[in-house]
């Protein structure tokens, strides 16, 4: 969340006990809120669904969730921009396409029930593909369970908004044991959302998961625009001896540079010299990340390229190998996000070592309660 900044998080299969709400709480309410409703019969090992919201990026105050089926279906509310509501469908359906059919007739019962208004978005995990083109081999799924699935969506009024815009494009958010692809997690929306809805995303999550992670970015009109950041040195690179050394020659050239000075004007002076320096330390810094940091986020961006030219091959269907493949490459990808996030876990766990007992600005940071 954290990465990708991720305001709401939609989970399924969360498998969440008393004591693991509990757990998380303690050690992240400062940061997140997690609202949960798990499986009344085996909370710990069976279905559940959350939604964990990001304090920074969300008024998670005020967020309520109703339960339409404890440890399957609940809505989440929460105000947006502007003092607008937003309401969110999180489902788990059933691996038994027999009982989708009551399954999605008892969510519209009681969200009619209910009386919660308008719902915004429909996601989750369906177990179910609606159309030949969502799985390879191609084939259609069980009817009755799609027609049920597609009379929810009449009543709720929301569109597969990725699909329509994309066709004829494939994607697989789930494989088989059996080499079956499939697309089971979907994200839909009113149709009047449609043109506030960016940077649609399917990836390997980086928490183990048998399933893809799909996102979305909801950006309505009226909302500031927020840019990228200003630019800050990694950490990693400041034990680089070769950058370390390249910043030294660069500071004598400037020293020498400040020395040598004539009778100082607008154009060249120590300030300008100073600026100068700056400037190409900033880019040298930036050029050796490139160099060391950034090779495995460029073997995951190629990887995930190969990932999706490979679920739009034309023989998917029929080759039980170019199925196989994509499951490698997709393992791939996973390895790479592990090996890069245990990267991150040592260095926060540095820092904690270092600072974590010690008041200072990084002791009142960690301790201070996120707000949006």
């Amino acid at each position: 969340m954290q990465d990708q900044k991720i305001g709401i998080l939609c989970v399924q299969e969360t498998h969440l006990t008393i004591e693991h709400k509990t757990q998380i709480d303690t050690l992240f309410s400062r940061c997140l809120k997690v609202l949960n409703t798990s499986d009344p019969l085996r909370p710990g090992s069976s279905a559940g669904i959350a939604f964990v919201l990001k304090k920074e990026l969300t008024n998670s105050s005020n967020a309520t969730m109703e339960v339409l089926i404890p440890g399957q279906a609940a809505i989440l509310s929460i105000n947006w921009h502007n003092n607008k509501t937003i309401r969110i469908l999180n489902m788990y359906a059933p691996n038994n396409a027999n009982k989708h059919h009551e399954f999605w007739n008892k969510i519209k019962a009681e969200w009619l029930k209910l009386n919660i208004g308008t719902i915004d978005f429909m996601l989750g995990n369906f177990n179910i593909t609606k159309n030949p083109i969502d799985r390879a081999p191609a084939r259609l799924d069980n009817e009755s369970a799609i027609n049920a699935l597609r009379e929810l969506q009449t009543t709720i009024n929301v569109h597969d908004t990725w699909q329509n815009e994309h066709p004829h494009h494939r994607l697989f958010t789930f494989s088989s044991n059996h080499h079956t692809l499939l697309q089971l997690d979907r994200i839909y929306t009113l149709e009047r959302h449609n043109e506030s809805m960016l940077e649609w995303n399917s990836s390997v999550s980086q928490i183990p998961s048998d399933h893809q992670m799909v996102s979305v970015r909801f950006t309505p009109p009226g909302l500031p625009h927020i840019g990228k950041g200003r630019w800050t040195w990694p950490i990693g690179m400041m034990t680089d001896k070769d950058l370390i050394q390249q910043i030294i020659k660069i500071g004598k050239e400037s020293q020498r540079e400040i020395d040598a000075l004539s009778p100082r004007n607008n154009k060249t002076n120590p300030q300008t010299i100073w600026e100068s320096f700056k400037n190409k330390i900033t880019a040298t810094a930036k050029e050796t990340t490139k160099k060391h940091l950034a090779r495995i986020n460029q073997r995951i961006r190629a990887l995930t390229k190969d990932l999706r030219r490979t679920s739009n091959s034309n023989e998917i269907d029929t080759s039980e190998d170019i199925r196989i493949n994509r499951v490698i490459i997709e393992q791939e990808i996973n390895h790479l996000q592990r090996k890069q996030n245990k990267q991150v876990q040592l260095k926060a766990k540095a820092k904690w070592a270092t600072h974590g007992e010690t008041v200072s600005k990084y002791w009142s940071k960690i301790n201070k309660q996120k707000k949006p």
